[in-house]
C-alpha cells in the first residue's frame, strides 16, 4: 500500500473512530467484496456463509471501534479479522472443511498477507491470460506491462490501430468474465490497476 493510500486509510479510519458513518461506508463499499472472495477461498464457504461473516467483521469493526488499534493498515486488520472469524465459524458450526493452512498461518507483520494473496492472485492471473489467444495476448502485454499507445503496439505487431482496439477490448472483456469471481479482490493491489 502506498504511503498516501495509508496515510487516508488512516485518517478515514479516525473520524470512523469519531463516529462518523461515511468513514465506515467507504471502509464498507471497498473492502466487502474482496473480503467475501477472501472467505470463500479459505475454506470453501458457500456465497451466503462468506457473505455472514464478512458482515459479522464489519458489525464489530463499527461497534468497537474505539477499542481497535491499527498497527498495520484497515485493509491488513479486515483480513486477518475475516480469517479468525472464519476459524471460529467452523468452530462453531462444527464442519470440517479443508482450511488453507498456508493463509491461516499467516503473520501480519511486513504483510506477509498481502503478499500470499497477492501472489495466489499473479497465479490465477497468468493462468488466464495464458488462454487468449497469442496475438491477443500480446497486445494486452505491451498495452498494460509495457505501457505502449495503441499506435506503437499496431507499429510493433504490423497490424491497424482498429485491430489493437479490437484486441484489448476482446482482452478485457475475456480477462473479467475468466476472473469475474476474484475480480473484487484484483482491485485490491496496485498489480492489477488496469482492472480498476
Amino acid at each position: 500500500m502506498k504511503l498516501k493510500e495509508h496515510t487516508q486509510e488512516l485518517f478515514l479510519f479516525e473520524e470512523m473512530k469519531k463516529g462518523k458513518e461515511y468513514s465506515f461506508d467507504f471502509f464498507f463499499n471497498y473492502y466487502y467484496p474482496g473480503l467475501c472472495v477472501y472467505a470463500q477461498n479459505l475454506i470453501s464457504l458457500s456465497e451466503d456463509d462468506a457473505k455472514n461473516v464478512v458482515q459479522d467483521v464489519f458489525l464489530k469493526f463499527w461497534n468497537d471501534r474505539m477499542k481497535i488499534s491499527i498497527e498495520t493498515s484497515v485493509r491488513a486488520y479486515l483480513f486477518v479479522s475475516v480469517k479468525n472469524k472464519c476459524l471460529d465459524f467452523l468452530k462453531k458450526n462444527k464442519m470440517h472443511f479443508k482450511l488453507n493452512e498456508e493463509i491461516a498461518g499467516l503473520e501480519i507483520a511486513d504483510n506477509s498477507l498481502d503478499t500470499f494473496v497477492l501472489s495466489e492472485l499473479e497465479e490465477l492471473f497468468s493462468h488466464s491470460l495464458n488462454k487468449l489467444p497469442e496475438r491477443c495476448r500480446k497486445v494486452f502485454e505491451l498495452s498494460r506491462f509495457k505501457g505502449l499507445k495503441n499506435r506503437e503496439i499496431a507499429v510493433e505487431l504490423n497490424i491497424s490501430e482498429k485491430t489493437v482496439e479490437n484486441q484489448m477490448t476482446k482482452a478485457l472483456r475475456f480477462l473479467k468474465t475468466e476472473l469475474k469471481e476474484y475480480l473484487p479482490l484484483l482491485i485490491l493491489f496496485e498489480s492489477f490497476h488496469f482492472f480498476k
